[in-house]
């Protein structure tokens, strides 16, 4: 009995003299009675306390080559046993009291004077040296069980957050790409044109302030430019582009009632079709020639928040680019003076810009 009492009082001088100090990083936390999950609890600790832990945590491992080899330590070992104070004294009594990194369970001293066991990857250890630098706290607190305000709507009955619905219809700047006549055009005429989008995000996982959003977005645009040719034909040239990719959107700035959203998105056209119709008094042909392509499209939104329930104004405007795209049409042609060619006739358009202006609606939850 008294030998544990010194043991105690041992181990608790060496505690408070030159025990490492080390903060517990998670909500809460259990002091165990054994080195055991399952072991009984002897108390909580909450975010923030200040523990002492065993000093050997703090060991400085760069002499370790200068100790003596194994089979001196294990001849040491045996002559301390053989000694009256092996038996006498704590401090000789054989049992390896060293802490490592590597143990999973971190003794300390409870509120009682009795040693007891807290998880190690639950603190944070103050070493005042460089290895703080080698801690890596936790990602996520796994005893943190508090719910994240504001509460969903309908809670407890669970439903889906942290989602966007985005609907928009805008005009853009008219398209002057053409096909490549054999006669020079005399007259132009062309429409703004039309730009509907449908885009689905998701908050981004590992967003805490509920501005960074993900998600696609599939695009329908489409315009008629007409043409007057200086050989007496009349052209119109009707185009269909329906475009599907991925959208990235960040809340650069976030009030109650209103923010303002930078995006970025990259359109994968894989319908884009140009029909060119030719006529010249009572006779008209017509070629559709189609293209895959893609555009990468950056913009500029103003959101007013909640002007009905759940749903969002949107008012915005974006600035998009197409690279140079060839358009190829395997039909044939008769008027052989209206085609570049008549059988596998393509053209090749200009890198384009286009900047477009829209408005329409969120539903945002």
């Amino acid at each position: 009995m008294k030998r544990g009492i010194l043991f105690i009082l041992i181990l608790t001088f060496s505690f408070n003299a030159l025990a490492l100090e080390a903060v517990v990083t998670v909500l809460e936390t259990p002091l165990l009675k054994d080195k055991n999950y399952g072991a009984p609890v002897v108390q909580y600790l909450r975010k923030g306390d200040v523990i002492k832990v065993h000093p050997s945590l703090n060991n400085d491992p760069s002499y370790d080559h200068l100790a003596p080899s194994k089979e001196k330590l294990a001849k040491i070992k045996k002559e301390l046993s053989d000694s009256p104070e092996w038996k006498e004294d704590p401090l000789f009594s054989g049992v390896n009291h060293e802490v490592s990194l590597e143990d999973e369970f971190i003794p300390t001293i409870d509120k009682q004077g009795n040693i007891a066991y807290i998880i190690k990857e639950h603190l944070y250890f103050y070493y005042n040296n460089s290895k703080e630098f080698t801690q890596v706290p936790l990602a996520k607190d796994p005893t943190d069980y508090r719910l994240e305000e504001p509460l969903p709507k309908h809670y407890p009955l669970y439903s889906p957050r942290g989602y966007r619905g985005l609907f928009n219809f805008g005009l853009t700047q008219p398209y002057n790409e053409s096909y490549p006549y054999l006669s020079n055009i005399k007259l132009k005429g062309y429409m703004s044109p039309i730009d509907l989008n449908a885009t689905l995000l998701r908050q981004s996982p590992d967003d805490k302030f509920d501005r960074f959003y993900l998600g696609g977005t599939i695009s329908f645009r489409f315009f008629k430019n007409s043409y007057s040719l200086f050989n007496g034909v009349t052209s119109t040239e009707e185009g269909i582009k329906l475009g599907i990719g991925p959208y990235v959107a960040y809340d650069a700035y976030k009030g109650e009632k209103n923010r303002i959203n930078i995006y970025g998105s990259i359109n994968f056209n894989f319908f884009n079709q140009l029909n060119v119709s030719q006529k010249k008094n009572n006779i008209e042909e017509a070629r559709n020639y189609r293209s895959l392509s893609f555009s990468p499209r950056i913009g500029l939104q103003y959101h007013r928040k909640h002007i009905t329930e759940n749903v969002d104004f949107v008012l915005g405007t974006s600035i998009e680019m197409e690279p140079a795209t060839t358009f190829q049409s395997n039909s044939a042609a008769n008027q052989e003076d209206w085609w570049r060619s008549r059988g596998n006739d393509k053209f090749r358009t200009r890198t384009t810009f286009a900047l477009a202006g829209y408005l329409g609606f969120q539903t945002a939850y």
